[in-house]
This record gives structure tokens, C-alpha cells and sequence, in this order.
């Protein structure tokens, strides 16, 4: 049982996310709404495009990240995260939070 409610708590968590661009670098905050205790961490992924070629820029425990690697000056570039959390082998996902995006400086 403790099993499932803790399945079911990081499925229910609902994240926001943000960004902030300064020059060389795109920083992504997200807020966690629901128990945060229930995540083993984030995943934040990237994209230059809003609908589609999502890659995983980084797994964190944070809620920020500070993207510095691989930005183009004037790209937009957009970020999604979502939180996990791995029990008995197998990874569970919360939804995937809003979508932040930002023009890199």
C-alpha cells in the first residue's frame, strides 16, 4: 500500500515552471505543487521547438537549473520538466509542467 500512495503522490504532483535569460545562460525554476518529498528528483528537457524534439538536458534533486551548454544567441529556446520517482525498478512520472521558454542572450 505504501507502495502505491507513494506512486500515486508523485503522479499527482503538478509543477510550474519559469525561466529568466541572462547572457550565456537560460535559468528554469519550477515550483511543486503537492508533496515534493514523494519525487526522487527531475528530469528538465530541451528543446528549440514548443511541440516536439524534447531531449533530457539534466536530472536533478533541485527545482533550478542553469542551462550554459549548447546556446545559440537569439534561439528560443523551451523547457519542460517532470518529476519521478523509481520504485522497485520501475520509473513513475508526474505530468509534464507548463512549458518556460526564453530567447537566448
Amino acid at each position: 500500500l505504501a507502495k502505491v500512495e507513494s506512486i500515486s503522490a508523485v503522479e499527482s504532483l503538478k509543477l510550474t515552471a519559469s525561466s529568466k535569460a541572462t547572457k550565456g545562460a537560460i535559468t528554469v525554476k519550477w515550483t511543486v505543487k503537492g508533496d515534493k518529498a514523494a519525487a526522487d528528483g527531475f528530469q528538465v528537457w530541451k528543446s528549440t521547438k514548443a511541440q516536439k524534439g524534447y531531449k533530457k538536458a539534466i536530472t536533478t534533486k533541485k527545482t533550478s537549473f542553469k542551462n550554459t551548454k549548447n546556446l545559440k544567441k537569439g534561439v528560443r529556446y523551451f523547457y519542460k520538466v517532470r518529476a519521478y520517482k523509481v520504485v522497485d525498478g520501475k520509473t513513475y512520472y508526474s505530468d509534464w509542467s507548463n512549458k518556460a521558454n526564453r530567447y537566448a542572450k
